[in-house]
């Protein structure tokens, strides 16, 4: 019997998923903080410049947004590969695309919120629950469920090789 080769190759289908995953989270960062805040939402990718570069990196506010958005989307990759290097090994991940999808979003709040940012910005996590709650759910929709989903089709495909 010949078996076709799937079509799709892995780092093409890694940058649509990372793209997709971090163009929803920024996008739903941008709206929430202008909800929260009437501010312009480009302010957020600011912050993650100075979070992740240091406060005094780069004094021009456009190089400040654009080097935050490329470090947005370079940690929307990292999710996006670990979740494409956990998904075969750990069983119970195949089981529910909507569990994994909590489940992944509350992981990769939790790691962001807990251990990277504070470890970046030398800061310790403070619980605030409505916000805490919102960037959660941000995660969960925008991040796990996209990439549960993107998954689950590719590693349902390959296995019916």
């Amino acid at each position: 019997m010949n078996k076709k080769k799937y079509s799709r190759p892995f780092g093409s289908l890694i940058l649509k998923a990372g793209l997709l995953a971090g163009t929803l989270d920024i996008l739903s960062a941008f709206t929430y903080y202008f909800i929260k805040t009437g501010k312009n939402p480009l302010n957020v990718l600011s912050f993650v410049s100075k979070t992740a570069l240091g406060e005094t990196t780069f004094a021009n506010t456009m190089v400040q947004q654009v080097t935050g958005l490329l470090v947005h989307f370079a940690i929307a990759f990292g999710w996006t590969i670990l979740l494409f290097i956990l998904y075969p090994r750990i069983k119970w991940l195949q089981f529910n695309k909507f569990i994994t999808a909590v489940v992944y979003g509350i992981f990769v709040w939790t790691m962001m919120n807990m251990l990277i940012l504070p470890l970046w910005n030398n800061k310790a996590f403070v619980f605030k629950p409505e916000s805490s709650t919102i960037n959660c759910a941000i995660l969960m929709f925008a991040i796990g469920l996209p990439l549960s989903f993107i998954a689950s089709k590719y590693y349902s495909k390959k296995q019916n090789l």
